[in-house]
């Protein structure tokens, strides 16, 4: 009885086939830790417009990264969006505002409900632009 050779070149082949795949998925990932956008903004008008396109595009996430990391919840930007849609607050202008020697983000419109305002504390941290998740308790009346 004669047996059946071994096939060692298809065992080396799939080898180095699951070898290739498993390079190309840890290549994958890479490349997309990579090109993350990175937190926050450049400067405060950008942060004012990137502020404003997310809330206009209805982009949790690109608007999480904008808010400081130990001030607002993981999702914090998502409850913002529900709560503005619920609002039905549609075309509110984002503006960069100053009060008391510092500067804030606002979000003013109108409502079906009534006028609806919300201000925010913009700080710097590391050569980075970020909104304060936490709206500032006093110094904020001039603004809404």
């Amino acid at each position: 009885m004669t047996s059946r050779p071994a096939h060692p070149r298809k065992k080396q082949l799939l080898v180095t086939l699951l070898l290739l795949g498993f390079a190309l998925w840890i290549t994958g990932i890479c490349v997309s830790i990579a090109h993350e956008p990175p937190e926050g903004s450049p400067s405060t008008s950008t942060l004012r417009d990137d502020v404003a396109a997310s809330v206009r595009e209805q982009d949790a996430d690109r608007l999480q990264n904008l808010f400081l990391k130990d001030r607002a919840a993981d999702e914090y930007a998502q409850g913002l969006l529900d709560r503005m849609e619920e609002s039905r607050l549609d075309g509110a202008p984002v503006t960069l505002e100053s009060a008391h020697g510092r500067q804030f983000l606002r979000i003013k419109g109108s409502a079906p409900d009534g006028p609806v305002c919300v201000a925010w504390q913009v700080t710097q941290q590391d050569d980075r632009w970020y909104v304060d998740g936490i709206p500032p308790v006093t110094g904020t009346g001039a603004l809404c």
